[in-house]
């Protein structure tokens, strides 16, 4: 899908970004059913990060981020850009990049890429989430698109959805499920700050349960309660 820029996308807004903004990306992911969660590829830059915005969306050719420059210029307040790249082995964004985002009121990117500049980036503590870091410069020559449809992490990530990150990684909020997703958020979050643990609690499961282990392994494994030495060599059959 190359050789498109949409100018303009839906939005959701900016109060119901800055809800989600409130919460870890742990909470939004168990409130989604476990979807939505980028993959443990696409890692925080640093730590102590915070991030949540809309997405910006750029498709970019491999290795060729001229369409990034021009979502640069696209950059709104609250945006979030997530740069589809296809060449994790090229710095597809870099620290004059985010001081640009930055200053058009940007919050953070994501890309399933690189980026160069690392050092400066995490001094100047722009949120980025990424594959990983290459001083590979990209190319400039092919037209992708943006404001379409990506893939990053496993998750494909729309224009107009919501985004967030934090040191866990990246969870995306599909724009049509926002309103939802918050209110089981709200429930859930309220849950684990209210709810007293005790010396010994099991975690609660997503759905706000208290683990019933015996229920969930019944049949499915067998207990011994005998002395086992695994010291001693297998007897040969």
């Amino acid at each position: 899908m190359y050789g498109h820029i949409y100018r303009n996308v839906v939005r959701p807004s900016a109060e119901l970004v800055r809800e989600f903004s409130l919460l870890p990306t742990a909470t939004i992911s168990d409130s989604l059913g476990r979807h939505g969660a980028a993959d443990i590829s696409i890692q925080p830059l640093y730590h102590e990060i915070s991030m949540a915005g809309v997405a910006l969306t750029v498709l970019c050719y491999p290795g060729d981020n001229i369409m990034t420059h021009r979502a640069l210029e696209m950059v709104q307040p609250g945006d979030v850009l997530v740069i589809d790249d296809g060449n994790y082995a090229t710095g597809c964004f870099g620290h004059r990049s985010a001081m640009l985002m930055r200053s058009r009121g940007g919050v953070g990117a994501v890309m399933s890429g690189s980026v160069r500049d690392a050092r400066e980036l995490r001094h100047d503590k722009f949120p980025i989430f990424c594959r990983g870091v290459s001083p590979r410069a990209p190319q400039k020559n092919t037209a992708g698109s943006i404001n379409v449809p990506v893939h990053v992490g496993g998750v494909v990530i729309r224009p107009g959805d919501i985004v967030v990150g934090d040191d866990d990684g990246v969870v995306v909020v599909p724009l049509g499920e926002a309103e939802s997703v918050l209110a089981r958020c709200k429930v859930r979050d309220r849950h684990e700050r209210t709810s007293k643990v005790k010396e010994g609690d099991l975690p609660v499961d997503p759905n706000h349960g208290h683990l019933d282990l015996g229920r969930l392994l019944h049949g499915r494994v067998t207990e011994h309660d005998e002395v086992v030495d695994w010291s001693m060599p297998a007897k040969s059959t």
